[in-house]
């Protein structure tokens, strides 16, 4: 069976060898195509397991990019926009919300009509992110700091205080992510309940600053999001990755096929030997690339010992301070556990070189039984055809 011969290939690859010589079928090496795919896949999803990326509502920026839409904004003052003022750095927008009183020991402001949102559990949103920036007359820092979640209603919500988290310079933007450090949204965190709202239906925010003497005061917010942890694995980059993956496989496998067959033949030929049939030939060779199965689905087992990390980025690609963030994640979690040090040596030098002593062995034994020559001059032709092929994919890449 054509099935038994290609895993015949890892085991005893001179009986299977033989086998193939009697009976040449181009059907294995398809078999070993489809394999490779699949292992691949199986490889990427492993990977693709252990990440979860966060994703943000609005993934526009919109609350705060313009007050012409169909969420409210209301404040004490005269909420307006600012184009001028917002979050240096901010990849999506170009505005913040403003809103000004004067004489006043208080402003405050909130957008409702979002969602609903459920903030209630694991599958629902956990982060709450966004700058804030206040100013003070006389630069005198908030005496109190709180935030509302409405629920269904403007009567009904979740308050917390945020004077802790928010800066203590006048006139600086400041982050204030509520996402587990101090306080997370959602149930168990310390929020006080007004009039029984439901973490299930969060409907709008309220920002409100205070003081203790009244003066002119100026708010301003942006880049306001919601965000959760979801599988990468869930993400429509996942698919894309999988189909672009499966494309350069075939393409890859091809190209490897034809060139290590192809320069064996060559260096054959300059050792003034015949290789037999050229199709014999080429299905032989193709048959040593099973060889990758057994990478790829090492690389699927290590990679599935690790634990998941949620990752400090919402998609691919990472901006510059999410890679850093990301390198610290694995520094913290991944580099203590023994699988992150076997992966590293599988995909790095040690077995990738094993596997092209591997590679070369099986084409000694094909080109030995093939050409009916002596051991040692099969494997001085695989070598210098090793050799060649490695000085020709430093130029072409395969």
């Amino acid at each position: 069976m054509v099935a038994r011969e290609v895993f015949e290939v890892l085991y005893s690859p001179v009986k299977a060898f033989k086998k193939i010589i009697e009976k040449p079928d181009f059907k294995g090496v398809l078999l070993i195509l489809v394999l490779v795919m699949f292992s691949t896949v199986v490889s990427q999803y492993a990977v693709a397991s252990k990440f979860f990326v966060r994703p943000e509502t609005p993934d526009d920026d919109d609350w705060t990019e313009s007050l012409a839409n169909q969420h409210n904004w209301t404040s004490n003052g005269s909420p307006s926009l600012d184009e001028t003022d917002y979050k240096m750095g901010n990849t999506v927008g170009n505005h913040s919300i403003r809103s000004e009183v004067f004489n006043d020991t208080s402003i405050w402001m909130k957008i409702t009509g979002l969602g609903p949102f459920d903030c209630s559990g694991d599958t629902g949103y956990e982060e709450l992110f966004f700058w804030i920036k206040w100013i003070h007359q006389d630069g005198t820092s908030p005496t109190n700091a709180t935030l509302r979640l409405f629920s269904e209603s403007e009567s009904s919500y979740f308050e917390s205080n945020l004077t802790d988290l928010i800066s203590t310079s006048n006139d600086t933007w400041t982050n204030a992510t509520l996402n587990g450090a101090t306080l997370k949204i959602g149930p168990g965190q310390s929020w006080d309940p007004i009039d029984s709202p439901k973490w299930e239906s969060i409907t709008g925010l309220e920002f409100r600053l205070a003081w203790l003497v009244p003066a002119n005061l100026t708010m301003k917010i942006d880049d306001l999001h919601f965000r959760k942890y979801v599988p990468f694995l869930e993400t429509g980059a996942f698919s894309g990755i999988i189909i672009y993956t499966l494309m350069s496989v075939a393409i890859v496998f091809f190209m490897n096929w034809i060139l290590w067959a192809g320069i064996l033949l060559l260096t054959i030929k300059f050792f003034h030997e015949k290789g037999g049939p050229w199709t014999t030939f080429f299905i032989i060779i193709g048959h040593v690339f099973i060889v990758t199965v057994v990478y790829e689905l090492a690389s699927a087992a290590l990679f599935s010992a690790l634990p998941t990390l949620n990752l400090p980025m919402k998609a691919l690609p990472a901006t510059e301070e999410e890679a850093n963030a990301f390198s610290a994640l694995i520094e913290k979690r991944w580099h203590p556990n023994w699988a992150y040090w076997g992966y590293g040596l599988l995909s790095g030098f040690y077995f990738p070189f094993v596997r092209e002593v591997w590679v070369v062995a099986l084409c000694v034994i094909a080109v030995y039984l093939l050409c009916k020559i002596t051991w040692k001059k099969a494997a001085g032709i695989s070598l210098t055809a090793f050799l060649l092929r490695t000085a020709l994919r430093l130029f072409i890449g395969f």
